[in-house]
Parts: C-alpha cells; sequence; structure tokens
C-alpha cells in the first residue's frame, strides 16, 4: 500500500512540476513619441546560471514574447542602438507575466557618436527570407533602390545591373509583393527612391510554376521584394531630372509612383545618349524560349559559358543580346505600371504594366581569340564595327480572385513584341602557333529580326475539409522571324596557296512554337500540423516548326535565287513530358523535412525535310526516368536558417541543337545541330545558412551549390582550313560548383561597417577537338571586403576591394595552361561641407593581368561633383564629371569550353554636365517630411 502511495505521489507531483511554466510579454516603445520599437533585442538569462540565455527581437508593433519558460528568478535586457538598456529582476511563477508598456529612452551620448544608422537592428530573419531593415543603411539625397542594395551585406550589383545574393542572380522583384513592371528587377531598382524603402526582403522562393501547380519542384530562385514606408502610401514620390554636358551628351528621366495602401501607379520615362538602360534586357529573353540568343550570337556561336566581368563570374549561355548596350548608345524608353486590389481581404487583386524602348547604337568591337586544335593553337585576332537599331514593347498582366476563404484563382499573362537590325562590319586574320597563318578576311552581315511572344497561365486552389487541390494551365506562342544578307570574302593559306572563298547569300528562318502544360496537385495531412502527403500529376506539351531557307546571289539576273541545300531544311519537332508525383512533408519543431519522388516519361518525334520539302529524316524517342527531390529547412527563433535542397531533373534537347541545319553567319564557325542527341539529365544540390545575431547586428551567410549532369551538351569542333565545324554532341561527367560566405558587422568606431566574403567556382566540361576528348577545369578564388563610413549625418564613406584567382586547364596537349587576375576596387565620398551643398566622388578601379596583349586593362574611372539643395532639398542643381581622368574602357574575358575570348568595346568616355533634379513628395500630404532619416543630410 505505501508503494502504490509513493508511486501516486510522484505522479502528482511531476503533475504539478510540468505545470510550473510560465511566460513572458510586453511591448516595447520610444518614450518620447510612444512609436513602437522594432527589432529591439531582448535576453533573458537565468539569475543561477546567467550562461544560459534566451533571446528574441520585438516585432513591427514593438511587442516580444518568451514561452514555456521554466520557474524561477531571472534578468531580463532591452536593447537597441540610440536608446538606453533597459535591466529587470523577475520571477516566473508558472503564469505568463506581462510587463506591461516599457519605454525606452534616447541615449543622448550615444546618439553623438553613434551614426543614425547604429540605431536599428540592421536584418533579422524569417523562415526563407532574410529582411534587411533600410533605415539603417545610409544613402545620399536622390539616391536609387540600387544604391541602397549596394550597401547590404552579401548583396552584389554588376555594372549591368544585374543583382545577386549569395552567388546567384535575383530574378525576380517585387514591391510591397506585388509585380512591378513584370518581374524585371532593373526597372524597379534604377527608379524608386532609396528614401521610400521601408524593408529590402531577400526571399528563396519557389518557382512561379511551383506555386502555380503547388508542386514542389525542389528548386529556387532568388526573389526581391520591397516594402514602402506607410507615410508613403498616401501620395506622390519619385524624381525628375534633365542633366546636358559636353560633346552634345544628355540625359533625362522621370520616375513619378502614386502608392496607397492597395494602390501602387508609376510612369517611367527616360531620354539619353550616355548609354543608359533602365531595364534589364535578359528579361526579354525569358519570353521566347531562348530564340533571342540566336539573333544576338557574338561570333564565337552559343553553349555554355563562363563570363568575368570587373572580377566577378557569372554563369549562363552566351549571346544575350551580344553586349548591346555597350559602345555609344541612344536609348529612349518609358512604361505605365497599375495595380490595386477590392474587397475584403482582398478579393480581388489586379497587376499590370506596359514597358517599351528603342535604342540606336554604334559599337566598335576588339577581339582575340585563343582555340584549341589537336596538336596547335588557333589565334583570331578580329575588328568589326555594328550599327543596331532595336525597339520593343512589353506587356505584363495578373489577376488574382478569391471568391471565398477556400478558393483562391490566378490568371498571368505575358507578351512581348520585339524589333531589331543589326549591320556588322568584320575584318578578321587567324594563325596557329606552329602552322602559322591560317587565313583572314572580312564580312558584311545585314540582320533583320522580328519575335512576338505571348504567354498565359490559370491556375486555382481550393482548400478542402482535409487538404487542398490545386489545378494550374499555362500555355506559350513564340514566333521568330529573321532575314539576313550575308557577304564574305575569306584567303585561305594552309594549302601554300592562296584559296579565295567568296560568299554572298541572303537567308531566312522562320521558328514557330507552341507549348502547355496542365498540372493537378492534391494534399492532405496525415498528422494534424506535423505530417501530410501530396500526390501530383503533370503533362507538358511541344511543338516547333523550324524553316532556314539560304539563297545564294545570282550575277545573271542580279538575284538571290539559287536554294543552297547545305543551308535549308525545315524540322518539325514535337515532345511531351508526363510525370506523376509522390511527396511527404514532415514538422518538428524548427525542422521542415520535403522529400518527393516523381516517375516521369519524356518523349520526342521530330522529322527533317529538305529544301524540296523531301522527308529526309524521322527520329522518335521516349526516356523513363525516375526522380528523387529533398529539401530541408531549418529555423531557430528567427535567429539562424538552414537550406538543403536536392532535385533531379531531365531536359530534351533545344530545337537550335537538333536541326540539322549549317548556319554560316560567322564564316570561321559554323555550327550544325544534331538530331541525334539524348535528354540532358543533372542532379543539383543546395546547401544555404544565414545567422544573424540583434544584439549585435553580426550578419553571416554561406552557400553551396553542385549541379552534375549526365549526357550533357556539348561541342564537337572540327578544324578545315582554320574553319571551325561545330556540332552539339552529348558528353557525361560535366559539373559546376559554386561556394562562398560573407560576413558583416558593424565596429566599435562609430559609425564603420564592414563587412568580408569570398567565393569559390570549379567547373568541369567536356567537349571534342577533331575526335579527341578535351576536357577544361576551371577555377575563380576571390575574396572581397567592403566598408562604409558614416558620421554626424554629413560624412558618408564607403571602400570596396576584390581581386579574383582565375586558372583554365586543358587536357589537350597543345593548350597552354592559363591564369588571370581581376581586380575591382571602388572608393566613394560624399561630404556636406556647407549646409545645402555637398560634394560627390566615386574613384572606380578595374584591372587584369595574365590576359592576351592589348587587354590587361589598368583603369581608374573617376566621377565627382557638387550639388546644391533648393527648396527644402526637393530641387537639385549639380554640376559633374564622368570618367575625369579619361581612361574609361570596356574589356571581358569569356571562356567557353576549349575557347578563350578576350574582347574590348568603345566606350563613352570623359564629358562633364550640369543636372537639375526635381524630388516629388506627397502632393496634399499635411505630414510631409523632407528630410528621411535614412537619408544623409
Amino acid at each position: 500500500m505505501k508503494t502504490y502511495l509513493f508511486v501516486l505521489l510522484c505522479i502528482l507531483s511531476t503533475k504539478v512540476f510540468a505545470q510550473e511554466r510560465g511566460g513572458i510579454t510586453g511591448k516595447i516603445i520610444d518614450a518620447k513619441t510612444s512609436v513602437p520599437l522594432e527589432y529591439a533585442g531582448v535576453i533573458l538569462s537565468g539569475k543561477a546560471d546567467s550562461t544560459k540565455k534566451l533571446g528574441v527581437v520585438s516585432n513591427k508593433s514593438g511587442e516580444f514574447s518568451f514561452k514555456d519558460i521554466a520557474k524561477g528568478d531571472y534578468n531580463i535586457k532591452i536593447s537597441a542602438m540610440g536608446y538606453n538598456p533597459i535591466l529587470k529582476n523577475i520571477s516566473i511563477n508558472g503564469k505568463i507575466l506581462n510587463l506591461g508598456t516599457l519605454k525606452m529612452q534616447e541615449d543622448a551620448i550615444a546618439l553623438k557618436d553613434v551614426s543614425v544608422a547604429g540605431r536599428y537592428a540592421t536584418a533579422t530573419i524569417k523562415k526563407d527570407t532574410v529582411e534587411f531593415n533600410a533605415d539603417a543603411y545610409k544613402t545620399q539625397p536622390n539616391a536609387a533602390v540600387e544604391d541602397l542594395l549596394k550597401k547590404l551585406p552579401g548583396v552584389t550589383i554588376d555594372k549591368d545591373g544585374s543583382i545577386l545574393v549569395q552567388g546567384q542572380k535575383v530574378t525576380r522583384l517585387t514591391v510591397d509583393g506585388k509585380d512591378f513592371f513584370g518581374t524585371d528587377p532593373k526597372t524597379a531598382t534604377k527608379n524608386l527612391p532609396a528614401d521610400v524603402i521601408a524593408k529590402v526582403q531577400l526571399i528563396d522562393s519557389k518557382t512561379l510554376e511551383a506555386k502555380a501547380t503547388g508542386i514542389d519542384d525542389g528548386q529556387r530562385e532568388k526573389v526581391l521584394n520591397l516594402t514602402i514606408k506607410e507615410d508613403k502610401k498616401n501620395g506622390w514620390f519619385g524624381n525628375a531630372n534633365l542633366s546636358g554636358g559636353t560633346t552634345d551628351k544628355y540625359s533625362s528621366y522621370l520616375s513619378a509612383n502614386h502608392f496607397t495602401k492597395k494602390m501602387q501607379f508609376a510612369v517611367l520615362g527616360m531620354s539619353n545618349n550616355v548609354s543608359n538602360a533602365s531595364f534589364q534586357y535578359e528579361d526579354l529573353s525569358s519570353f521566347t524560349g531562348g530564340n533571342l540568343g540566336n539573333i544576338f550570337a557574338p561570333p564565337g556561336g552559343g553553349g555554355f559559358s563562363i563570363n568575368v566581368n570587373n572580377g566577378r563570374t557569372t554563369i549562363g549561355g552566351s549571346g544575350v543580346f551580344d553586349n548591346s548596350a555597350l559602345g555609344e548608345v541612344t536609348t529612349h524608353s518609358g512604361g505605365l505600371n497599375y495595380s490595386n486590389s477590392w474587397g475584403k481581404k482582398d478579393k480581388l487583386a489586379l497587376s499590370s504594366s506596359y514597358f517599351t524602348y528603342f535604342s540606336k547604337g554604334l559599337g566598335n568591337r576588339f577581339s582575340n581569340l585563343q582555340d584549341i586544335n589537336q596538336n596547335d593553337v588557333l589565334r583570331t585576332n578580329e575588328v568589326s564595327n555594328r550599327n543596331s537599331d532595336n525597339q520593343a514593347h512589353r506587356f505584363n498582366f495578373k489577376v488574382e480572385y478569391h471568391p471565398d476563404s477556400l478558393t483562391d484563382i490566378t490568371f498571368r499573362s505575358n507578351a512581348i513584341l520585339n524589333y531589331t537590325n543589326n549591320i556588322n562590319n568584320r575584318n578578321f586574320n587567324s594563325a596557329f602557333d606552329l602552322a602559322g597563318k591560317t587565313n583572314d578576311g572580312n564580312q558584311y552581315l545585314d540582320q533583320r529580326n522580328s519575335t512576338p511572344a505571348f504567354f498565359g497561365e490559370f491556375s486555382a486552389t481550393r482548400r478542402l475539409k482535409k487538404g487542398s487541390i490545386i489545378i494550374g494551365l499555362n500555355g506559350t506562342q513564340n514566333t521568330f522571324n529573321s532575314n539576313w544578307l550575308n557577304k564574305s570574302l575569306i584567303n585561305n593559306y594552309s594549302s601554300g596557296t592562296i584559296d579565295i572563298t567568296d560568299l554572298n547569300q541572303q537567308a531566312e528562318q522562320e521558328n514557330n512554337s507552341r507549348n502547355y502544360s496542365f498540372a493537378v496537385n492534391y494534399s492532405r495531412p496525415i498528422i494534424e500540423k506535423k505530417m501530410s502527403s501530396n500526390i501530383a500529376y503533370i503533362r507538358n506539351e511541344g511543338k516547333v516548326e523550324a524553316q532556314q531557307l539560304t539563297l545564294s546571289y545570282n550575277p545573271l539576273n542580279n538575284t538571290y535565287d539559287t536554294v543552297v541545300p547545305d543551308f535549308s531544311n525545315t524540322l518539325e519537332n514535337r515532345t511531351w513530358t508526363q510525370t506523376a508525383r509522390l511527396g511527404l512533408v514532415y514538422n518538428r519543431t524548427g525542422w521542415t523535412y520535403n522529400l518527393g519522388l516523381g516517375f516521369q516519361e519524356t518523349g520526342l518525334d521530330a522529322s527533317t525535310f529538305n529544301s524540296a520539302g523531301v522527308n529526309m529524316n524521322n527520329l522518335e524517342k521516349k526516356y523513363y526516368n525516375i526522380l528523387p527531390r529533398l529539401n530541408i529547412n531549418f529555423r531557430n527563433k528567427n535567429k539562424h536558417t538552414l537550406q538543403i535542397n536536392y532535385n533531379a531533373n531531365v531536359n530534351l534537347p533545344s530545337v537550335n541543337d537538333l536541326q540539322p541545319v549549317q548556319n554560316n553567319s560567322n564564316p570561321l564557325y559554323q555550327r550544325i545541330g544534331n538530331p541525334n542527341l539524348e535528354a540532358r539529365k543533372s542532379h543539383r544540390m543546395s546547401v544555404n545558412f544565414n545567422t544573424f545575431s540583434a544584439d549585435n547586428n553580426k550578419y553571416w551567410n554561406g552557400y553551396f551549390l553542385i549541379n552534375y549532369a549526365l549526357d550533357d551538351i556539348g561541342n564537337s569542333i572540327n578544324y578545315v582550313d582554320g574553319v571551325q565545324y561545330v556540332q552539339p554532341v552529348n558528353v557525361d561527367g560535366n559539373y559546376y560548383i559554386n561556394t562562398g560566405t560573407f560576413f558583416g558587422q558593424p565596429t566599435k568606431l562609430k559609425g564603420l561597417r564592414m563587412g568580408y566574403g569570398i567565393n569559390l567556382f570549379v567547373s568541369h566540361a567536356s567537349s571534342f577537338i577533331n575526335s579527341e576528348k578535351n576536357i577544361t577545369d576551371r577555377y575563380n578564388f576571390g575574396p572581397n571586403a567592403n566598408f562604409s563610413y558614416d558620421i554626424d549625418d554629413k560624412l558618408n564613406a564607403g571602400i570596396y576591394l576584390g581581386v579574383q584567382y582565375s586558372k583554365v586547364n586543358n587536357s589537350q596537349p597543345s593548350a597552354i595552361d592559363n591564369k588571370y587576375f581581376n581586380f575591382s576596387n571602388s572608393a566613394n565620398l560624399s561630404y556636406e561641407f556647407i549646409k545645402n551643398t555637398r560634394m560627390n566622388a566615386e574613384l572606380q578601379h578595374n584591372g587584369a593581368a595574365g590576359r592576351a596583349d592589348g587587354f590587361n586593362n589598368n583603369v581608374f574611372l573617376l566621377n565627382a561633383g557638387l550639388e546644391q539643395y533648393f527648396m527644402q532639398r526637393r530641387i537639385t542643381l549639380a554640376l559633374k564629371g564622368f570618367d575625369i581622368l579619361n581612361q574609361n574602357t570596356n574589356i571581358d574575358r569569356t571562356i567557353n569550353g576549349s575557347r578563350i575570348e578576350d574582347i574590348r568595346f568603345n566606350s563613352i568616355t570623359r564629358y562633364f554636365y550640369v543636372s537639375l533634379n526635381y524630388k516629388i513628395t506627397k502632393v496634399g500630404s499635411k505630414n510631409e517630411r523632407s528630410n528621411p532619416r535614412n537619408t544623409v543630410n
């Protein structure tokens, strides 16, 4: 009996002790203004053991809470930079302890010694989002969002305005969660003022397709979301600018925005002759199925490439507009953006935009190419002049409808109309290191293209009593038309005598493609809030008809009427995939596991016809694959996140790779498709982590990405009299690795913030040269560091230091290992030495060593000026100089398989100009603040 009583007493005691756990809540405000303080750090430590600590940060309302705290005595410390800390002794007795409203007093001494930026917690981490507080980073008056992004840790802005986060390119941008001029990041970052931004959110998002279908494909894209300050959502804001200078240079732009809590309206307009574009070229090609890559493919042809620009490495396909923004370019562009929502809980939401541009340019291009032959190295020098005339129209439309709390319906549509005319005159000469001179010649190429493309997507989600069902449907219609006049003269010296090839041809190409996909996904919980399952079916189907007709000049009748069979044919290609997927999601404290398995059938049915319409070849293929997927996410109290992703994919060859028609638009590099290509299989794994300490504003991130491919598509190159004949072939074992880390923090010295990082890129690619396999191994290694210094609201300075070491090894015995350095350094200074008078200066250093002769640039680009403010800083009058040292030049290096190409373009050099800027502020607002606190006064 005593034993039973003892056991019962133990059970009751356990129950009592289990109940004696409590919690803490409270709210933090500014003592003077009563404004809630967001991101204040709250540290809870035990009196008996002060090493045991818990920490949280206050939310937007200034509120914080601790849950499941054991009974006992504790110390609580509340801190926010620029305020006196609050210290309290508290006791937990098993209930919720409400500390009430806690008022923080400003620290007058600290405010003298610490810059305004120091008053704000710089960042916080929420699930798959890193959120930066814009007020913690100072920008100059009239600065754009791009200038703000340059100050964020781990964020890099390339020379063309592309945004890189953790080595990955940002592909979409939204404003308050809504599309802004489609999804083009550059349009917003170049045109929105920095001082209207409240938060900058960097999101590892599912792809648009995954969101529309509800089927997680394991792929993630970097999305940038900008939140607008609440006090900016009741009027107009923006800038109007007019500039004129020496050598007939001019620039003008207008950015006017009217935002409310639900509505966004924006007007953009720009005209200049200083090669400045306010949009992203790559965004245009995203609607066209890749056809734009062929239009503007550089003389080396297309394919996988690694580009090094000012010490930064980007990975992708070559041929995106052939750097058409380089040189002397005159651009006119403009657009409208409108978004709105109606009804309770935004029952109906609309996003729409129209954007257009016109440009004319003159580009001079000098290049040095190194191509590996089986036992020799072919070196080609080329000089080309190009006149370009481009115009485009882009439409975006998206509507979301939520008829009830259980149903979501989305429709999205995009359209693009693109017209180009490019005239290129080239002179070239080639020589082997051992065999000597092989050829020289010239070419005149006049090419006209039009590319209308349309895309539509519909998705519907219905949440059921248990689970949900999502149905998605999308389709595209693309048409690519191109015609060109190709005249070339080549002198070949390989045989010991001069063999002359005189070419005069006219060609026409038309590609029509239609694609559609259907997906249905059903998910159902297994254990409430713990485990769920999903099953999905996806069907994709596409059809392409690609025609090319090439005619030779007939001197007898002065017309082009002779068909060239080797350069003329038609390809009809039908592809399809159908996939069944099973998935399981499991949640535990801080962790989410998402496992999936796909069973996929992929098919291809192609027919080739000659210029007379005779069927020359039929091809039918089917592939069956099992595609695993794994996503693991960890989040710890909004301080630390870890993401691990793995997925496998199968991709069919493109029409351009399949079509067996020769392309001689570059007489030295002639390409023909391969209808026998197999599907490409890839395995991709990535790891990302982020950590942030609200106590000291230290931020650290790291990333690792590996992509391994089977039956990848490489090039088979054969040399005949110095001319390269290239055909895509399947190769195994290609891979690339991209990894790096970045650390940022403020320092003890007032106003000084620092950050430093490192990046490593490794690639392994195979090709064939005269039927012998060549392996190209590439290594890029680059540390970087940056420092920013802000003091007394008068001085703003920054330094960026970056160097990259690159090494390229080829297995062919003729290849010489290539080692080179790229240097990218910059310094900027902005100082208001007299009230309402500011001087600005920026010095950029771009250097290289180890390239071909004439391409080892060491350029110092100095831009500087004076600004005078009027009418409470609404009007800015400036006198500025561009490239004051007159050293500006554009030099790039591109590595494409076994080819290394150094390129130099003409650039706009020194000029001086006067600029007048009018700052559009909140028209009609009674509480207008012309001096936002994140702006340098």
